[in-house]
Formats: C-alpha cells, structure tokens, sequence
C-alpha cells in the first residue's frame, strides 16, 4: 500500500497511521508459516514511515524445528544467509533448499546460496547422498571438504546452523489477532470522527456560506 504524502487534517493523519499499522499486522499474520520470517513491529511505526515504506522488524529468534530435509538449514541466532541477488548477495532468512539444474543450493525463490571457500576437487553435491553440513556452516560431501556457506553476521554473539532444520516464523497469531481487532475498532473510531467533523462543516457551509 502506497501514501502520497500530503498536507492532511489531523484526523485524516492518525486513520493512514492506523491503516499502516493494519497493513503490518495482517503482513504479519500472512506470513506466519513462512520459515524464517521476522514480524514487522507496527507498535513502532511513526508517521513518517507510514508515508515511506520503512520499517522495524523483530529478529528475535523462531522455534526450530527438525525436518530431517539434508538441504532444510535453520539459522541459531543473528544472522542471515547470503544468496546470489539480481544486483548481487542479498541477506535472507529462508531455510528450505534444495538443488538446482547445475547442482548447486537454492531456496524456494529460485535464489543460489553463496558458498565460499570452494574446493578445487571435482566434488558434486548432486552425486552424493552423503553431506553434511556442520554448527560452522561448513559442507562436507563424505570427509571431503566442499566449502562454507556465506552467512551475514548482524552481531558478536554465537551463530550456527542446524542441518535437517527449519526454523518457523516468529509471528505470534494469537498476539498479532489481538492487535488487529483493537487497531480495527481505532480505525472505525477515527472514521465516525471523521464523519461528525465533515457533517459539522457541511453545517457551517450551508448556514453561513463557502467563505467560513
């Protein structure tokens, strides 16, 4: 949802404020059973962000969950993957991989994983049931090194990677179901308000005329 941004009334204001944070909550509640998706926090939405695209999210950690999926890799604390862009690496939180035509890991957009440290040896990871990829983040295919995958790491604190795992949005639907009928019921608020100060003009105009 896109704002132009203008010189608005006060009431007017507060409903694209409101309308903001409904947008964030129901984004949220969206993307709930996507892995690895971080809420919006729409409690800290400021105006100014209601007319850009701004926004603060909360990457505290989701629940972990084993899949026994070899290629399904979830992240343990803050940090991102880093996967081949349009216009380079780009940080993402997708845990679901899987191999590609050319045998290398992707996510479910399509997007490769960035492996760095990359053998010279002539090692496929689409020739071999057998790979393990360790805490480090390090891709063994038998006791042969592979290489490392490429992390963006946001803080000092212990990253490691969980093979056979995904890890689940960190969207509380109960919380965020919450939110939504208390902005809804503000929003409605701010609508009858909005309706009594334009019949209040409506009144103004037709007894005293445009010049009021």
């Amino acid at each position: 949802m896109n704002y132009t941004q203008k010189d608005f009334g006060p009431t007017i204001n507060g409903m694209l404020y409101k309308l903001k944070m409904i947008e964030a909550i129901t984004n949220n509640i969206a993307n709930s059973g996507t892995a690895g998706y971080k809420r919006v926090i729409p409690e800290t939405i400021s105006f100014k962000s209601v007319l850009g695209e701004a926004a603060i999210h909360d990457y505290s950690q989701g629940p972990v969950s084993k899949t026994g999926n070899k290629f399904d890799l979830a992240i343990e604390g803050n940090a991102h993957f880093l996967v081949e862009g349009k216009n380079g690496p780009e940080a993402s939180r997708l845990s679901n991989f899987q191999l590609n035509s050319k045998g290398n890991l992707s996510n479910v957009l399509g997007q490769e994983l960035v492996v760095i440290d990359k053998t010279e040896k002539d090692i496929s990871l689409a020739k071999s049931d057998d790979i393990t990829i360790n805490a480090n983040g390090e891709i063994f295919v038998g006791t042969e090194k592979y290489g490392r995958i490429a992390l963006q790491i946001l803080d000092s604190k212990p990253v490691r990677i969980h093979q056979g795992s995904v890890e689940s949005s960190n969207v509380d639907m109960m919380g965020e179901m919450a939110s939504l009928s208390l902005m809804l019921r503000s929003f409605e608020a701010s609508e009858k308000a909005l309706g009594m100060e334009a019949a209040i003009d409506k009144e103004l105009i037709e007894k005293y005329g445009r010049n009021v």
